[in-house]
């Protein structure tokens, strides 16, 4: 049964009610996660109770934190689906378009060419600092998937393809590192892990097209570009309208354009630099160019296995994902720099050994293939959090846009090696090209380390 109230009675409650919220927002101020509580209300609270509310709020803080995480995480594995998109159709476009090994590559160097502009563009005109990070992601997210369909229903040939994919891969800079950003608001410390799971959500989304193809075989590859820019847009969407701004909002890191070279004068920088651009010297060429090395080894001793060429990219490609948090998780005890040197050491071995791997039965060969895949990127996060603790702290934005755009510059040069290297002594051998890359990356996190060693 409802109460009723006098007229008196109801202002006299209205009042009180007001009267207490403004006790409330002035006693129960939030800093830093915790609740702080005013001298004035320790009279009517008992420290247990203290004690619940603080808990309390911290559990809801932590709650809302590790929500925003995993959203993030989503997004970015939905959103960087059109990064390898034109690369997962590259068999079909050789075929239609008449295409050579080092043309086709030319699907994925437009990306990072791309990616490339976009990471110096963002920088330059702060664009995550000036307009909300998650807007950002957003409109990202729906331009690189505008230009992903554009690429699919009109792209008329490699220089259009070219040109589209080079502009998808230029949003592609407001995905991943603003992703990285809207992070960063949430979490002051055990940050470095939790970039290992975007890392891994990256590598999923990176993978997916390759599943996307696998899964619809029969339709036109144009469908199956287009699913992935579908993709891109419903990431945009979760990240503007589920997920949350975080409670540390980090200061504006400028970047500036006469500091390029300066900040590699800082030895701790340098060497986490150099590691990170033997590490890219790898990676992308092996995403990129892993179904061409499987394809002529299927090709020579197991034909049978061509039709699963996009599955087994998928399946080698996304285990990366388990390598990155597994990665993030070790490093908690043993440290960044331990992660990268054993992450490098195993894929620079696979390197070494691609030549031999290429005759194994398929399933071998699927086998080394996949724990090349779990090693190849499991460093990754480990440079980023590397990067950001040794990077001068006055040009954090400069060092961070700096390593990024060199690292992805590298990865060009990689790419467009080894094509030309396998038209002269086959993809059997191509891939050994890659060894420089981890044996380059370990040597300067080695020299990290003795630096770093009291």
């Amino acid at each position: 049964m409802p109460i009723l109230y006098s007229g008196r009675e109801a202002s006299f409650s209205l009042l009180a009610g007001l009267f207490s919220a403004r006790l409330l927002d002035a006693f129960f101020t939030p800093r830093e996660g915790r609740c702080r509580i005013s001298r004035l209300s320790k009279p009517h609270f008992s420290l247990q109770q203290e004690r619940d509310l603080t808990s309390a709020r911290t559990e809801v803080s932590s709650a809302s934190a590790n929500r925003a995480l995993a959203l993030v995480c989503i997004a970015v594995l939905l959103s960087s689906s059109t990064w390898l998109s034109g690369t997962a159709v590259g068999p079909i476009l050789r075929q239609q378009w008449k295409l050579s090994d080092a043309q086709s590559a030319w699907l994925t160097i437009a990306v990072q060419l791309g990616f490339i502009t976009g990471t110096f563009l963002y920088a330059y005109l702060n664009l995550s600092d000036r307009f909300n990070a998650r807007r950002v992601f957003f409109v990202s997210a729906l331009l690189g998937a505008a230009f992903n369909i554009a690429f699919a229903w009109l792209g008329a040939g490699l220089a259009s393809a070219i040109v589209l994919r080079f502009l998808t891969g230029l949003t592609l800079a407001g995905v991943y590192p603003v992703g990285m950003k809207i992070v960063a608001m949430w979490f002051r410390t055990g940050l470095g892990w939790r970039l290992g799971l975007l890392v891994g959500a990256l590598t999923m989304g990176t993978a997916s097209p390759y599943l996307i193809q696998a899964i619809g075989a029969r339709f036109d590859w144009r469908v199956l570009v287009s699913i992935a820019s579908l993709s891109s847009i419903a990431g945009g969407f979760i990240i503007q309208s589920a997920a949350a701004d975080g409670p540390y909002l980090r200061a504006r890191a400028r970047f500036d354009p006469a500091m390029l070279f300066k900040v590699f004068q800082h030895k701790p920088f340098r060497y986490t630099a150099l590691g990170y651009f033997g590490h890219m010297w790898e990676l992308y060429a092996f995403w990129s160019l892993l179904t061409f090395y499987l394809s002529a080894s299927f090709r020579d001793h197991a034909e049978n296995w061509l039709g699963y060429l996009p599955l087994v990219a998928f399946i080698t490609i996304g285990a990366g994902a388990i390598g990155c948090a597994v990665g993030g998780w070790i490093s908690r005890r043993s440290g960044e720099i331990t992660v990268a040197i054993a992450s490098l050491t195993i894929s620079g071995a696979c390197c070494a050994l691609s030549a031999l791997s290429f005759s194994l039965p398929a399933a071998l060969l699927l086998v080394f293939i996949i724990i090349w895949g779990v090693f190849v990127v499991s460093d990754s996060p480990q440079f980023s959090a590397l990067a950001a603790r040794h990077c001068p702290p006055e040009y954090t934005g400069t060092a961070l846009t700096v390593q990024n755009g060199v690292g992805f510059a590298v990865t060009v040069v990689s790419i467009q090696v080894l094509p030309l290297a396998a038209s002269v002594i086959g993809w059997r051998w191509a891939f050994m090209l890659l060894t420089a890359g981890p044996v380059a990356g370990a040597f300067f996190m080695l020299k990290l380390r003795r630096m770093a060693a009291p």
